[in-house]
């Protein structure tokens, strides 16, 4: 009966985490905090928690000291128990611890629910205390509105036996959720709707357990509830599915990780050895190991899982961790995987006890200083600006000595290196070490052989390459040699051809000359035998005159 039950709450989370994943497959995306963000978380009761040994918050927190151990991020807890939207509204301006976050997550609206409170008020109270998130520096995608739980009518203990319902609100929660989810579209913040999801699997698990509830009374839930809170809201922010970090072992090859770091990985005939840095932590709350055989299988991210593959399924391994063992598995549980976290001997486990238990006092100290804003709002007390201010810096003090605390030892966790073994069984440690020294001793004989070889081959390419070069240049020489004796050929070809132009030249200026100066000569001769020939004629003429002078005298 116990087995069916267990496979029967398994079957129902994940059905619960499937409708999770439909029902915010349109949601806006959101993202991870970043390094420096301060997260305001406000709320009421359901995010005070002064009645659980857990809270959504807290778990966020270690979420991410777990994940991001360098990150430095503060989950600030606004919540207050009975508050409503206009409460928070009310001690806005008075409470210092509004001030300076970067981020805000709200959830409220089970006090509202409970008192009557139409949607209409409501929804207008959560509009103005967005518009007052807006005026302190906040952009919309800085502001996440969760939906109110689940009022958990149905659970046994909440009916009497005539059938009366003690706690009946569910239908204005419902009513609340409807124009919650439309009206932050128009206000252009982020929606998650964790409502439905834990409704669901709420419905299945009585279905088989009437007395089931993830509640304690119907309205606040339980640490279960509350880890489920966070788990959704992690999911939204797409934290890594299924681990915090991991480690596979291929049959060959060299190990794979998601974060962290593997070296020194040595695989042997009957075991393997390598050193890890995790680079992540072990969350250790409270109900973490009953919580996840409780959900077995399903996807949660704080796992740290090694999976070894190549093993004899039938045969039994020792882990060891820094020289502590882990545990006994089969080679078909290492395959399947094993979570590292969640064994006992894990050297880790007592860090992250000691950081939960930090994480703790944060908490108590943080519900404590929240309890004055409860008797603001119920009107049994007032405090002048010094009071409030000298009550939130007491609180600030001391959580921030815990916070530096929690930081230090977390930087410490992550950065350290540890030595991990596998081992056959009736294998030793000796043996696994001496194979693994000689294997060492042998990859560094081959690794000085192929060095010395790389080197000669590095040689005789040296040499090779100095006779390329050297018929390189040869070539090149005798190229420019052949180059300069075209050109000097040319040049003296150019040369001669310019003489014989040269001589060709005076030659026909010669013969021109010659010509010419025979033309001038003709001309002459022409022009003395002109002359004579007008002087004879004048002769002629003179002597007929003459002549004819003398004659007619």
């Amino acid at each position: 009966m116990r087995i069916r039950k267990g496979l029967f709450i398994i079957f129902c989370f994940w059905a619960a985490v499937v409708i999770r994943e439909e029902a915010s497959a349109s949601a806006p995306e959101l993202s991870l905090y970043e390094d420096g963000d301060i997260v305001g978380f406000i709320g009421d009761s359901i995010t005070h928690v002064t009645y659980s040994s857990l809270s959504y918050v807290e778990m966020m927190d270690q979420y991410y000291q777990s994940c991001f151990p360098g990150r430095s991020v503060e989950f600030r807890n606004l919540g207050t128990d009975g508050f409503k939207a206009m409460d928070v509204l009310n001690i806005y301006d008075q409470d210092f611890a509004f001030q300076g976050i970067n981020k805000a997550v709200i959830m409220l609206g089970t006090n509202e629910a409970i008192l009557g409170i139409s949607t209409e008020e409501y929804i207008k109270n959560m509009e103005d205390l967005v518009g007052r998130l807006k005026e302190s520096g906040l952009e919309g995608e800085d502001i996440l509105i969760l939906s109110p739980p689940l009022c958990d009518e149905n659970r046994a203990g909440n009916i009497d036996k005539n059938g009366y319902r003690r706690w009946h609100f569910e239908d204005r929660v419902l009513a609340y959720m409807e124009e919650l989810e439309k009206e932050t579209a128009e206000w252009s913040v982020h929606y998650l709707d964790l409502h439905t999801p834990m409704a669901e699997l709420t419905r299945k698990m009585q279905q088989e357990d009437a007395e089931y509830s993830l509640t304690r009374d119907s309205i606040h839930p339980d640490a279960v509830g509350q880890r489920l809170l966070a788990y959704y809201i992690l999911q939204a922010q797409g934290a890594e599915s299924g681990s915090l970090a991991s480690i596979l072992l291929p049959k060959e090859g060299e190990a794979q990780t998601m974060r962290g770091e593997v070296t020194d990985f040595y695989r042997g005939t009957k075991g393997m050895c390598w050193n890890w840095k995790p680079g992540t932590l072990p969350i250790a709350a409270e109900d973490i190991t009953e919580f996840r055989q409780l959900f077995d299988g399903a996807d949660m991210p704080y796992g740290n899982i090694l999976q070894v593959e190549g093993l004899s399924g039938d045969v039994s391994y020792t882990l060891q961790m820094a020289g502590e063992e882990l545990g006994i598995f089969t080679g078909e549980e290492l395959t399947e995987g094993v979570d590292l976290n969640m064994q006992e001997g894990h050297p880790q486990r007592t860090l992250a006890e000691q950081t939960a238990a930090l994480n703790r006092k944060r908490h108590q100290k943080v519900a404590a200083y929240r309890k004055m804003w409860i008797e603001v709002m119920m009107q049994r007390a007032s405090y002048t600006g010094e009071q409030a201010q000298a009550a939130y810096d007491k609180w600030r003090a001391a959580d921030g000595q815990l916070r530096r605390e929690i930081q230090t030892m977390t930087e410490e966790m992550a950065g350290a290196v540890y030595p991990m073994l596998i081992l056959e069984e009736g294998y030793t440690v000796e043996e696994l070490e001496q194979e693994a020294m000689e294997a060492e001793e042998a990859r560094k004989a081959a690794k000085e052989q192929a060095r010395l070889e790389a080197e000669e081959a590095a040689k005789k390419a040296a040499k090779e390459q100095a006779r390329l070069e050297a018929e390189e240049a040869a070539k090149e020489q005798a190229r420019l040699e052949a180059e300069e004796a075209a050109k000097e050929q040319a040049r003296l070809e150019a040369e001669e051809a310019a003489k014989r132009a040269a001589e060709e030249q005076a030659r026909l200026e010669a013969e021109q000359a010659q010509k010419t100066e025979l033309m001038h000569r003709r001309l002459l001769v022409s022009g003395i035998c002109l002359a004579c020939a007008l002087v004879l004629v004048l002769v002629v003429l003179i002597r007929k005159r003459i002549f004819k002078k003398t004659f007619y005298k």
